[in-house]
């Protein structure tokens, strides 16, 4: 797989990639992801609502970044995820 600069990435092509990257996630990851990332859920209030740990939720959305990253093709994990 080849991975180029984020800045290259156009809007639309983002978004299909995000698409992509949600179909390969289980349902619990892409909840988790796009309610923690996009409605700032909190990841006890996301462990309550899936009746699981907050440590699963973590994990689950530590995996959904990954996916997603690897959907991006992002050679800097920093630029997908700006708070590392």
């Amino acid at each position: 797989m080849r991975r180029r600069d984020l800045s290259t990435v156009t809007f639309e092509d983002a978004e299909r990639r995000m698409v992509i990257a949600l179909r390969k996630m289980t349902a619990r990851q892409g909840d988790i992801f796009l309610s923690a990332r996009f409605d700032k859920t909190s990841y006890p209030e996301l462990a309550e609502r899936h009746g699981v740990t907050v440590d699963q939720v973590t994990n689950d959305f530590a995996r959904a970044l990954i996916m997603w990253s690897r959907c991006l093709h992002a050679r800097f994990p920093h630029l997908v995820w700006p708070w590392f």
